[in-house]
């Protein structure tokens, strides 16, 4: 299981945030259709797992972006800036 893990995260990261979303829609409505062995509905439910994972860390990596474009604005700095690593880490941390 690890192991797929490893394979399926770097796949995942080869998305946009939009191609990953509507992947894991996919994915979902194949699961929700039921009909589904077990042995596949697993590794369905991996890769979706791996894709909301994939989606949450862009969405916070957005979030952190604009927390900073707003303060930036605030000291009459209004411009996009690459995060730091430590505001990167910051951002996938927060729920």
């Amino acid at each position: 299981m690890t192991e797929q893990k490893k394979t399926e995260q770097p796949e995942a990261q080869k998305l946009t945030f939009e191609q990953a979303m509507e992947k894991l829609e996919q994915i979902v409505a194949s699961m929700e259709q039921g009909g589904v062995p077990l042995e596949e509905m697993i590794g369905k439910f991996e890769e979706g797992a791996a894709l909301a994972s994939y989606c949450q860390e862009k969405l916070a990596s957005l979030k952190r972006k604009m927390e900073i474009l707003v303060q930036d604005r605030e000291t009459g700095k209004a411009a996009w800036r690459e995060m730091t690593p430590a505001e990167t880490e910051a951002a996938v941390e927060e729920p």
